[in-house]
């Protein structure tokens, strides 16, 4: 099932294509990567696909519903997890709620929960200054699936992040989209990080941004030393060169 669509999007500023005629489908359950280099757009994309901008054309639809320019509806974490320094972990996760006129005690009881669930049930009256950069990025994407909505988009979380902590974050995030039957969209520059997070690859590329390949990834309990990743790296290589 198609939970979210984005149909003919483009967009200009100042008079400059920055994305043209970009269609994408994310399926329930499903990962999905953005891959291109800086500068093709694909923070744009997220942009129109969050609802913060318009589309000069084209429309974006969740679960059927027009949502163009309509905030609030898909979850979004950005590349920094803006957690608040002068906020516990606890308050921070509660941010989501407490927007929406959730009653305080409602709202720490079930970020309590979620807190727990991710690992920071020990963390919850820390301040973020204490937290390692593995904890931050867990505890940034608690308060971002207390949004309660059915997809995330993710805009490169684990790029600041050393690589044996990258590697643990990404298998994780992968099996709490799966767990939560939830769908993520996700960003990245790394050709390695798409293929072990993604169930499909949209590869973004040109002067003007645009989608030139969809790749489908396959693999064997996603082990990295198989032949079928290196496979599907070498396709990846091919279509983005």
């Amino acid at each position: 099932m198609v939970v979210l669509e984005g149909k003919g999007l483009s967009k200009s500023f100042d008079g400059e294509k920055i994305i043209e005629n970009v269609s994408l489908r994310v399926e329930r359950r499903e990962i999905v990567s953005l891959l291109g280099v800086s500068g093709v757009g694909k923070t744009t994309l997220f942009n129109i696909l969050s609802g913060l901008e318009v589309p000069d054309s084209g429309e974006v639809y969740l679960e059927g519903e027009c949502i163009t320019g309509v905030s609030g509806k898909v979850g979004y974490m950005q590349q920094s997890d803006l957690l608040l320094p002068f906020k516990t972990v606890l308050q921070n996760v509660c941010v989501p709620l407490l927007l929406k006129g959730v009653d305080k005690k409602t709202a720490h009881s079930e970020a309590s929960a979620i807190l727990a669930e991710f690992g920071l049930g020990e963390c919850m009256d820390m301040y973020p200054m204490k937290l390692s950069g593995g904890m931050r990025q867990r505890a940034a994407l608690a308060r971002t699936f207390l949004t309660h909505c059915s997809v995330f988009l993710l805009d490169e979380p684990f790029s600041a992040l050393d690589a044996l902590t990258r590697s643990e974050m990404q298998h994780w995030f992968r099996s709490v989209i799966k767990d939560k039957g939830a769908s993520g969209v996700f960003i990245t520059h790394d050709i390695d990080e798409a293929i072990i997070l993604s169930d499909r690859i949209y590869i973004l590329s040109g002067e003007v941004g645009s989608i030139k390949h969809e790749i489908e990834v396959k693999l064997n309990e996603r082990d990295v030393f198989k032949e079928d990743f290196l496979r599907v790296k070498k396709e990846l290589l091919e279509k983005v060169k």
